[in-house]
């Protein structure tokens, strides 16, 4: 299902558009018969590849692509769907739905029943039951839900806020919104790169708690909790009884495979946490964030290369970003491998420790300390510790690990396993922080 194109005038329904393209593939993911392509792994895709059937089909790996675009007129939207057969580049079936704008999940439905349809012949009663189940009765729900998903789908500062105020009006309209709720505390744990996690996570949690309320089988609800108790509360066993609730209810949630891992990661079960890593990264294999916190545990793991390996096809994709620069790095600099002459210019403070360059890593580091203090940004402390480790400062190290405690970083839920606070292991002050790591009781 690829991401709708909108054809209206109003550039603030593109979100909507790709938002409904989402809506449907959920709703076409009742029919067991269908095997769907994460619509996440198709945006990074349509982003890396011509919008072309057949180049985007072998890309995909898919028999067939759905496509559509997006018209609101007046009162009214319009919906533009094709259903192309990519082994012969043609187009199996089209259809044209006009509804009521306030009637959005009439199109999600009839665009999602025709499209099983066209592919799979006759549904089942059962099958269209499915498809037409309303997750909300509230369209101004849906739509917000729609564009809160995907506004997730980008990974970045401006796009995690905008999907925390699209759930926070999603469940506004309709409390009762399971999903929506679920949505809402993945996303506001999501802003902890960007916000204190002490000001984030209550929030987050009763979020997730109110989803439960609601529907006790929320994989995502148990998946976010999950996170939570791994990333913030520090509660490794925790962590692992909510994620493995979330896959009996999901066995595809890529995040809760994800948060499995860790906590088995943390419990120093390597071999269980790499399986684990396995089947995260296999329920979607582009999602960055996913794949960003595996190569950690990959290497805690003793998956040295296979960390590497999955950070360096990143870097072809994102060469950009600096995640990935600053993952890599981070490998080889626990590892002792850092190469006299990287093959790519680094651009992150340990890219630039990593490749010699003391003296311009230690600047950028001082220049990112200076701008949080200064209240410029907020940087998670225990980033900035992570970046001294890899620099060589110890002191420094740990002086934000300290700070990083006191905020409650995600980077310190593996800090008994992980490799990069070797260098200050042995410290007295450093044994004293651990023992500072507790379980938080605010359960």
């Amino acid at each position: 299902m690829l991401p709708f194109e909108n054809r209206a005038r109003d550039t603030s329904l593109t979100l909507l558009a790709e938002g409904l393209a989402d809506q449907i593939t959920t709703n076409l993911g009742q029919v067991r018969r269908l095997d769907l392509m994460p619509p996440a792994t198709v945006r990074f895709v349509l982003g890396h590849t011509a919008r072309e059937p057949a180049r985007l089909a072998r890309a995909l790996g898919a028999r067939w692509l759905v496509d559509g675009q997006l018209l609101q007129s007046g009162g009214n939207v319009r919906v533009s769907v094709q259903l192309i057969d990519a082994s012969s580049d043609r187009v199996r079936w089209t259809g044209a739905f006009q509804r009521p704008t306030d009637d959005l999940f009439a199109v999600i439905s009839a665009v999602a029943d025709s499209v099983a349809t066209a592919i799979v012949g006759s549904l089942a009663p059962v099958e269209h039951a499915q498809l037409a189940r309303r997750q909300t009765t509230s369209n101004a729900a849906l739509i917000a839900y729609a564009r809160g998903v995907a506004a997730m789908h980008h990974y970045d500062e401006a796009h995690v806020r905008s999907a925390v105020a699209e759930f926070g009006n999603a469940v506004s309209a309709d409390s009762m919104f399971a999903p929506a709720w679920a949505s809402l505390a993945e996303a506001t744990a999501w802003q902890d790169a960007w916000i204190p996690p002490r000001q984030l996570m209550p929030r987050a949690r009763s979020a997730a708690e109110r989803a439960l309320a609601i529907d006790p089988m929320s994989s995502a609800a148990l998946a976010a909790l999950s996170g939570i108790a791994q990333n913030y509360d520090w509660d490794p066993a925790h962590a692992d009884t909510l994620a493995r609730r979330a896959l009996r209810a999901d066995s595809n949630n890529g995040r809760a495979w994800l948060y499995l891992a860790d906590a088995l990661t943390a419990r120093g079960r390597a071999d269980a946490a790499v399986s684990a890593y396995h089947s995260a990264l296999a329920a979607d294999t582009l999602d960055e964030q996913v794949a960003i916190q595996s190569t950690t545990g990959l290497q805690i793991a003793h998956r040295s290369e296979e960390a590497l390996a999955l950070t360096r096809r990143w870097r072809r994709l994102l060469p950009q970003s600096q995640n990935w620069d600053m993952a890599e790095a981070m490998i080889l600099i626990t590892t002792h491998r850092c190469p006299p002459s990287p093959r790519v210019p680094p651009i992150s403070a340990l890219g630039l420790a990593c490749a010699g360059q003391s003296s311009a890593a230690r600047a950028v580091a001082d220049t990112m300390v200076a701008q949080s203090e200064r209240g410029e940004y907020y940087l998670p402390p225990g980033l900035l510790a992570w970046i001294f480790a890899g620099i060589g400062d110890k002191e420094a190290t740990l002086t934000w690990l300290g700070r990083a405690v006191e905020a409650r970083t995600f980077v310190l839920a593996l800090a008994r396993v992980d490799p990069i606070w070797d260098p200050v292991r042995s410290d007295p002050r450093f044994q004293h922080l651990l023992e500072a790591i507790r379980p938080i009781t605010l359960r």
